[in-house]
């Protein structure tokens, strides 16, 4: 195969960041010189509740800031994505944010949604965080039929290609921090073996409860 028959080009980027909501926000952010740094909102947990400077304190977290998005996750337009009210409700934020920013990556594209119903496009995510999972089963009382597919991680991509009916692979791939580049290369893997025309590749992390900063803390991976 010649070099220029496997060339891979990206055609089109969609994002959410702390501080950033699309690409050029990103670049200006990064051409500033700012950071997306921030205190823990408190509609995630409370930062002071849970702050210990200590390593060693059990069912505490050594840091009060970290990166999170500006935005309200809650807020999701069910119906423009054609979902029932019983599936929104249930669909882990990670799923919502990626159908939105899947969307914008195709619109910067030029790509009409249309055009790619029913066709092998495929879908690679990176994703580690199951933080809304593992809320939804705390309280057994309240377990919906949902859930599972609402917050899954196998669905993090099944969702995207059920949505805009897309035919080609649809992959999770959790290798912990590389999840994403991983995700990269198998999706220029899928392109080179020409198993897809275009591959739309993501990754997303949300911090939605501390129970897993704080087995990171007890760790010395969160700095203060």
């Amino acid at each position: 195969m010649s070099s220029q028959a496997s060339a891979v080009a990206v055609i089109g980027m969609g994002c959410r960041f702390p501080g950033a909501r699309n690409p050029e926000q990103l670049w200006q952010m990064l051409l500033d010189g700012r950071s997306g740094w921030g205190e823990v909102p408190a509609d995630r947990w409370n930062a002071d509740a849970f702050y210990n400077p200590h390593r060693a304190a059990k069912e505490a977290l050594n840091a009060k800031h970290g990166y999170f998005l500006d935005e309200d996750i809650a807020a999701f337009d069910a119906h423009f994505f054609g979902c029932l009210p019983y599936e929104a409700n249930t669909m882990d934020p990670q799923q919502r944010l990626l159908l939105e920013t899947t969307y914008e990556a195709l619109e910067n594209a030029g790509i009409p949604i249309e055009s790619l119903r029913g066709s092998d496009t495929s879908v690679f995510v990176g994703a580690y965080g199951t933080d809304y999972e593992r809320m939804g089963y705390k309280d057994l009382s309240q377990v919906t039929r949902g859930l599972v597919t609402g917050a899954g991680i196998a669905v993090i991509s099944n969702r995207i290609s059920y949505i805009f009916d897309l035919k080609g692979a649809s992959m999770t791939i959790d290798t912990g921090c590389s999840g994403s580049m991983v995700a990269l290369h198998q999706a220029c893997q899928a392109l080179k073996a020409r198993d897809s025309r275009i591959a739309i590749v993501g990754g997303t992390e949300l911090l939605l409860h501390p129970d897993q900063s704080v087995a990171m803390s007890i760790n010395g991976w969160v700095l203060v």
